[in-house]
């Protein structure tokens, strides 16, 4: 009877480690997706009318390198926290601005660099406009829903 009851136990004992190991890799396996594969964040302000205050977006961290006017993406900002803008001009594109002409460049960097993270992006983020590069972009973002609260 003893030696049952130390069998039954020994059975739990190994269902319970096969448990908390499928647990353990399932947890890391979402951890390496949000990571790498995509994001959910909520958006602090309105975006041209295209994302609402409060809504939930999607962001696929995969198709960061086909962007185009219109486009709405998270890059990551100054205080290094992930902000979100729809982009308004792309690399080589002219701008006018007082009268004056700019255009947004081509790889930017000295010529010592040849990465191809170095174009420019003009972003509208609700705030105001402002230059990103293409190494903190982090991926397109799609609205999945506005929760009320």
């Amino acid at each position: 009877m003893r030696r049952l009851v130390l069998i039954n136990r020994k059975r739990e004992m190994r269902q319970l480690c096969k448990f908390l190991l499928v647990v353990a890799t399932s947890a890391a396996v979402m951890l390496l997706l949000r990571l790498f594969v995509f994001g959910i964040y909520r958006t602090p302000v309105d975006i041209n009318n295209r994302i609402g205050k409060g809504d939930c977006v999607f962001v696929n961290k995969l198709g960061s390198n086909r962007l185009t006017k219109s486009d709405i993406v998270a890059f990551r900002g100054k205080s290094g926290s992930y902000a979100l803008g729809e982009v308004m001009a792309l690399p080589g594109d002219t701008l006018s601005v007082s009268r004056q002409r700019y255009v947004i460049p081509h790889n930017p960097c000295p010529k010592e660099c040849d990465c191809n993270d170095c174009d420019l992006f003009l972003l509208y983020t609700g705030y105001g406009e402002c230059l990103v590069f293409r190494c903190d972009i982090a991926g397109k973002a799609y609205r999945l829903w506005n929760l009320p609260w």
